[in-house]
């Protein structure tokens, strides 16, 4: 009886384990081989602004999507998919895009599986778990959630699981807390950024070439391997502490608010910056094939 006791558990375990490891991937063509992706973070307080500069961009060259990359609602998320605060959303819901979001801590102040369920009322909203893969066809993205990891209530992220059947040319983290930063959360709290940088190996083993994130609200491309693209000024731009030595862009600390667009092929990655009226900040980068960095204006 305790073998057959065991063996049940056994099985049960298995389950478990094999369920836990099931990632949920979501697909997303590109326009012949070329995808456009708006990163917009933090846009959480309203978003009248940068739906407004999203939509020039947009006119003046397609969008294929839209990534969030966490606070998508301010100041505490919502409580159900019919919660009046979605209505901080509407203005880039109204853009007919698709939106793959991932949460941040302010989405875990209110009922996070409320932005799970979201897509049955907002078909543009695509959201099946807390962690998924975004197939792209130049690119993967693992959709990650850092909250809990942050909090030391969770495992860290198993990047490499979710990519590990990646053949894209391009390995891209969507993430909401920083690693590498010049913002407040590039430094502080000294946990929460501890537990990120420990993030640093696996992104590397795993071959990751880009990280996105939010959670500072400023713009920035770091140099560091992977490259870390803060886009987190959607709404309440911050201005940056003290730009990191391999910052690429912005080349001052400035308060800026606005969103990138990351540009890609099987052959480069282009990441261009905005303001909130959609018009160019003057500085676009462009990453080849062979990881060579090329800037311009």
């Amino acid at each position: 009886m305790r073998h057959s006791n065991r063996a049940f558990l056994l099985v049960v375990l298995l389950a478990s384990v094999a369920a836990l490891a099931e990632t949920p991937t979501v697909k997303l063509a590109p326009r012949n081989g070329v995808l456009r992706v708006a990163i917009v973070g933090d846009a959480g307080g309203g978003t009248e602004a940068v739906a407004r500069g999203i939509a020039r961009v947009h006119a003046e060259k397609p969008l294929d999507a839209i990534i969030l990359p966490g606070d998508n609602i301010y100041p505490c998320g919502v409580r159900s998919v019919n919660d009046a605060g979605w209505v901080a959303l509407q203005p880039l819901i109204d853009l007919g895009l698709p939106m793959f979001p991932v949460l941040g801590n302010h989405d875990y102040c209110g009922n996070p599986d409320a932005q799970l369920d979201a897509g049955t009322r907002f078909s543009e909203w695509h959201f099946p778990a807390r962690e998924y893969v975004l197939q792209a066809g130049v690119a993967d993205f693992a959709m990650i959630d850092t909250t809990p990891y942050v909090r030391g209530k969770s495992r860290a992220p198993d990047v490499g699981a979710m990519l590990s059947g990646s053949t894209a040319p391009w390995r891209i983290v969507v993430g909401h807390h920083t690693i590498i930063s010049s913002g407040y959360h590039g430094f502080f709290p000294r946990d929460e950024h501890h537990r990120m940088r420990a993030l640093l190996k696996p992104l590397r083993t795993a071959h990751v070439d880009l990280y996105i994130c939010g959670h500072d609200h400023h713009l920035e491309l770091v140099d560091s391997r992977p490259r870390m693209l803060v886009s987190g000024a959607a709404s309440e731009p911050i201005p940056p502490l003290l730009l990191r030595p391999r910052t690429i862009f912005p080349s001052d600390a400035r308060r800026q608010g606005g969103f990138a667009v990351v540009e890609l092929t099987s052959e480069a990655m282009t990441i261009a910056f905005y303001d909130l009226g959609g018009r160019g900040l003057g500085v676009l980068v462009a990453l080849a094939s062979d990881r060579e960095v090329v800037t311009g204006r």
